[in-house]
């Protein structure tokens, strides 16, 4: 019978370059679930036992640290009030690159929308989009180097676990990175707030690349002009734009709808 396991003082280890402290409950299962292989150390309220029992058994046969500890004291390792009983120390989630993006298509794996952010910077509008994308199925989350958000633990929080579900990918180029999607048959496809087809009109059923601009600034020229098409949300006009989140899971809901369509239509034919 394997021995029950046991908490250790509450003391918090020091976290290297390379590691992040993670919190949340959906967060934390996620990792758990996709890489437990880099948990560093866990901390948890008693209150959240019982709920990671089978992580806390893992940590036991795999000699990785624990501590159950108070609240306050799960604030300060978490650095956050919303850390629902949980933190973990791991390393920190790897993002991809444009060739990683690029072995995904020439494999035939890229058949959902890739997003591409143009000027989102705001880190919980991040961890929102993931969420949807991750509802949705889309292939990954892109933007410029440097631009995009870290997948800081606030945004991977925001995320509910689908940070470690769907890859985020800095572009050094990102024009030239949408001109190579398009070479390869992805149709480019930029939201705007004051011009462009209705999105049942778009092309968002096949492959495409759904470029979303920032809420001040909307898609910069430079990425607006590799655009094939441009879509807009049509409203009431009370307001000048929805939230970057909020148009991203209209648009995805869309493309979702006329990709079913066309399976539908294709098992008809059959």
């Amino acid at each position: 019978m394997a021995a029950r396991p046991k908490a250790e003082p509450a003391r918090q280890r020091h976290k290297a370059a390379s590691e992040e402290t993670y919190h949340g409950l959906r967060a934390c299962e996620a990792l758990f679930a996709r890489r437990p292989e880099e948990i560093v150390r866990v901390y948890l309220t008693a209150g959240r036992k019982r709920h990671f029992a089978r992580l806390l058994a893992w940590c036991a046969e795999q000699r990785r640290g624990f501590q159950v500890v108070e609240e306050e004291n799960l604030r300060r390792i978490s650095g956050a009030t919303h850390h629902e009983g949980v933190a973990i120390l791991a390393k920190a989630i790897r993002r991809w690159g444009l060739e990683n993006l690029l072995t995904e298509v020439a494999a035939g794996r890229a058949t959902s929308p890739i997003l591409y952010l143009d000027g989102v910077e705001n880190p919980h509008n991040l961890g929102s989009i993931l969420r949807t994308a991750a509802h949705f199925g889309v292939t990954a989350v892109a933007g410029r180097a440097g631009e995009l958000p870290p997948l800081s633990p606030a945004a991977v929080r925001v995320a509910e676990g689908a940070a470690e579900t769907v890859p985020v990918c800095d572009l050094a180029d990102p024009a030239a990175a949408l001109r190579r999607l398009a070479a390869a048959g992805f149709a480019i496809i930029a939201a705007s707030s004051h011009k462009g087809v209705s999105p049942e009109d778009g092309r968002l059923g096949g492959r495409c690349v759904l470029v979303l601009g920032s809420e001040g600034k909307g898609v910069s020229p430079a990425i607006e002009r590799v655009a094939t098409t441009r879509v807009r949300i049509p409203g009431t006009g009370a307001v000048e734009s929805l939230n970057v989140s909020v148009a991203c899971g209209v648009l995805l809901a869309e493309a979702s709808r006329q990709r079913l369509a066309v399976v539908s239509g294709t098992r008809r034919r059959e």
